[in-house]
């Protein structure tokens, strides 16, 4: 009896369910979905792709949270969007972004010379960007003191400059 339970139950055994064939083929599918996944997540960046971050900071980090916060700061006591606003934090994070700035920076400057007009471009901005910033640290505006002067006019000049040559880099 034994034998015949046995041998019942690895019969049994060898055929699945349409149900459960339905399931191993859903399994498998989202197991090579997975992996797929997971390859494209630990493919290296590209030199264009890095270029395009940086081009994000640069307007994000350093001109949006930064620059034009400080000039709306300094005309009328408040941020570019009419909020109250922290001097001091705004500088103290805009300090943090000039950290990225020279990790960037190093990178920028490592490229070969197919990049050579975009790292003259942020040669500039970089220097201008470093400029801002001193004067930021040397001399901290006040709000609503139309006196003080923080002209931007070159940093959104290279600004744009260096956004339009990522661009067209990763247009090609």
């Amino acid at each position: 009896m034994s034998v015949v339970l046995l041998f019942a139950s690895s019969g049994c055994a060898k055929e699945k369910t349409d149900e459960e064939k339905l399931a191993e083929a859903i399994k498998k599918i989202a197991n090579s979905a997975n992996m797929a996944d997971a390859s494209a997540k630990k493919e290296e960046p590209t030199v264009e792709s890095k270029l395009d971050a940086i081009s994000n900071f640069i307007s994000g980090e350093v001109w949006n949270e930064g620059f034009v916060n400080i000039s709306w700061y300094k005309n009328s006591g408040t941020s570019s969007t009419g909020q109250k606003i922290d001097i001091d934090l705004t500088i103290d994070r805009l300090g943090k972004a000039m950290e990225k700035k020279a990790e960037y920076s190093a990178f920028i400057q490592g490229l070969d010379a197919k990049y050579d007009s975009l790292k003259q471009v942020w040669t500039k901005l970089s220097s201008e960007t470093d400029t801002l910033y001193k004067q930021l640290k040397e001399n901290k505006p006040q709000a609503n003191d139309k006196s003080y002067k923080f002209d931007t006019g070159l940093f959104q000049q290279y600004s744009k400059a260096f956004q339009d040559d990522v661009r067209a880099l990763n247009k090609k």
